[in-house]
This record gives structure tokens, C-alpha cells and sequence, in this order.
């Protein structure tokens, strides 16, 4: 009978490349013998590997290490080191396990973090209303948030300097803006139910950013507050993207002290809603730190709001990305919670237990003049 170590390379090789799928397969298939180890080391010898079985945590940039960036694997809560010298000294936000970075110079990309591939898009500069009127624009302040759709080639962002939503397919050489006053920024934006939708203040609105020769539009409609009722959203023929109002956050239920909030879609099978999380902190010595959160759901049939107390089996990513859901069923991730990271340069990030609404520290990565530690979902 023929011993472990004495297949052929060619065959191990097949072999590696079927069984390893994830990050965490390497250590069980490279532990069998020396020539078992090698074929997992010639699988992905030009990459940085495959990704990991669930989502991983992008620690903060070391200012004395320009090749490198350490991730922190929630599914063996390990460290695990990757080549990536080119994100070093530039912001990023991430999205569907691909980072959106901005250089000094105002140069834009998305790069795959593990097989290093790099698609450049216009640079941040572009935007049409990129100059504020009352403040130079700052390159690491540009761009804030990335929702990425890359079957359809587009790419989603929130400009830092005026909130608004911008977008390009890849390929553009320029931003392209949904007009949104200045005094009114948008928080965040999510793509559910084949539409853009995004949350500012107390309003969810809707965009067409699909449509052909796109132009500045004003808004068509502002629902009345404590407004209950969906609004249709208003078909524009494929012509042009506008931000149509949807629903207005009743005042009963709106909580205060709201410092940042998030907006993702939620298919429970028999319902569709768009679920709106707002973070709400507290002063605690030298900064504000996360306090609770509270979840409203919006139901896109009935028109109807309510308050969310339990996730199910489910688990929401948000912070510095774009938000995602996770059902995982080992058991590693903690269902009906929120993993959170903040959106600074600060610490604060953890575990918010729904169910008791208490937090649970999740790992200390320290801090970095640059960029704050972000949720990279499995690919």
C-alpha cells in the first residue's frame, strides 16, 4: 500500500486544491507529512491564501511595518499575518471582502486583500460637490463608506465632506453624485431588494443609480414626520438617480444621543424590511464609548415600523464597512448579537448581546494615526 508521503506531487496538488478552501483547512492537510505541507504551500504560492471560514477583524496599521497587516480570526480567535504593502499609509473601508483605499495623492482602489488583485477607480477628488463650500477637502476624510456590487460592477460610497452618495461602475473616470443638501449627510447606505438605499437623520430614501445619463436632481418628496406608510418609490423610467424619500423614523421610537447609525436589508422569508441599528454612547474618561444600540425594522410591504429585540440565529456586522448579516452554525459567532467596531481611531469595539443588552469586549488592537481596525466578511 502506498504511504501518505509518497503520492505524486500532481495528485497532492489536485488534492490541496479541493480540500483547502479555507484559511483554517491548512494547519489539518499540512500536518499529514513534509510533502503534504508543501502542496498546501504551492496551492497559493502567488496569494495570500484562501480566505477564512468566517469574518475576520483587520487590525490596525503598525507604523514600523510597511509590508504587512494582522487579522484577527473570529473563527479560532488566532492572529493571522498576510502581505499587503498596498494598503500601507492610506485609509480604507471595506466591503464583500475587498478594500476601498484612499492614498495623500487622492488616488482610489479596491484591492483583494488575499489574491492582491487591484482595480483602480476614479480618484477621490472627483465628486463634483467634493468641494465643500465651507472646508477643504481632507484626503483621509474623502470617501467613509463602500458598498461594493462587483456582478454589476458598481461601487457605492458616502464623500466624507458632504455625506452625500456617490457612485461609479468600473471602468468610469469620475464620481458621479446623488444631490443631498449639506446640512442633511446620509449615515449610511445598503443595496437590498434591487434598489440603493440609504439612512440620514430620520429618513430612509431610495436611488436609482442605474439609470442612463445621469444628472443633479432635486428631492421629489418629504414624508410628514410620525409618518408610518411607505411611499412608492418613484420610478424615474430608468432615466436618471434621485433620492426618493421612503419613510420617516417615528418620534415615539427614535432614541437620542444617536452618534452614528447603520442601515441593512433582512429577508426572513415571509417578510422583506430594511433594518435601521443606531448606536447611542456615552462620555467614559477621554472619549465616547458605545452604550446600546437600538433596531428598528421597516417593512417594505406593510409600511409598518418596528422595534427589533431579537436577531434569531442571526448575527449583524457593522462598523467602518459595509453591514452584514452571518448565520453561523458551529456556533463560533454569537447569534443575536452585534459585532461592532467604531468608526475612529479609537477602541471601542465588541460583542452587544440583544438579548440583555450587554457588551462583551472582543479583542484590543490598539490604536493607529491612519485607520481604525475593520470587519473583513468572508469571501
Amino acid at each position: 500500500m502506498m504511504e501518505w508521503s509518497d503520492m505524486l506531487p500532481e495528485i497532492l496538488d489536485i488534492i490541496a486544491h479541493k480540500h483547502i478552501t479555507f484559511y483554517e483547512d491548512y494547519p489539518c492537510f499540512a500536518g499529514v507529512c513534509k510533502s503534504w505541507r508543501l502542496a498546501a504551500a504551492r496551492t497559493y504560492h502567488n496569494s495570500n491564501g484562501p480566505p477564512s471560514r468566517l469574518p475576520s477583524l483587520m487590525l490596525a496599521e503598525k507604523s514600523d511595518d510597511h509590508e504587512s497587516r494582522e487579522l484577527f480570526l473570529l473563527s479560532n480567535k488566532s492572529i493571522r499575518k498576510i502581505r499587503l504593502p498596498e494598503a500601507y499609509g492610506k485609509v480604507y473601508m471595506s466591503s464583500c471582502g475587498w478594500l476601498l483605499t484612499v492614498g495623500k495623492d487622492f488616488a482610489t482602489q479596491l484591492i483583494n486583500p488575499l489574491s492582491h488583485e487591484i482595480i483602480n477607480l476614479p480618484k477621490a477628488d472627483t465628486f463634483p460637490e467634493a468641494i465643500h463650500p465651507l472646508q477643504p477637502l481632507q484626503w483621509d476624510f474623502a470617501i467613509v463608506k463602500v458598498v461594493l456590487l462587483m456582478e454589476s460592477k458598481l461601487v457605492l460610497v458616502i464623500c466624507g465632506c458632504t455625506g452625500q452618495l456617490g457612485f461609479c461602475h468600473i471602468g468610469d473616470n469620475k464620481w458621479t453624485s446623488v444631490e443631498q443638501p449639506y446640512d442633511n449627510p446620509i449615515y449610511d447606505i445598503t443595496f437590498y431588494n434591487g434598489q440603493v438605499y440609504t439612512f440620514n437623520d430620520d429618513k430612509i430614501q431610495a436611488c436609482n443609480v442605474n439609470g442612463k445619463g445621469p444628472t443633479v436632481l432635486a428631492d421629489v418628496t418629504t414624508l410628514p414626520e410620525n409618518v408610518f406608510s411607505f411611499d412608492c418609490y418613484d420610478d424615474t423610467n430608468g432615466e436618471d438617480p434621485a433620492l426618493v424619500d421612503v419613510a420617516t423614523i417615528p418620534e415615539d421610537i427614535y432614541g437620542q444621543n444617536v452618534f452614528s447609525a447603520y442601515i441593512v436589508g433582512l429577508d426572513d422569508g415571509e417578510r422583506k424590511q430594511l433594518v435601521v441599528i443606531t448606536r447611542h454612547e456615552m462620555f467614559n474618561v477621554d472619549r465616547y464609548n458605545t452604550k446600546s444600540f437600538q433596531v428598528l425594522a421597516y417593512d417594505l410591504e406593510s409600511g409598518n415600523w418596528s422595534k427589533v429585540r431579537d436577531f434569531g440565529t442571526k448575527t449583524l456586522f457593522v462598523g467602518y464597512n459595509s453591514s452584514f448579516w452571518v448565520e453561523d452554525t458551529t456556533g463560533v459567532i454569537k447569534s443575536n448579537c452585534i459585532y461592532y467596531t467604531k468608526n475612529d481611531m479609537g477602541g471601542d469595539f465588541g460583542i452587544y448581546h440583544m438579548s440583555d443588552g450587554t457588551i462583551e469586549p472582543l479583542y484590543f488592537v490598539g490604536e493607529s494615526c491612519i485607520s481604525a481596525p475593520k470587519w473583513l466578511q468572508s469571501m
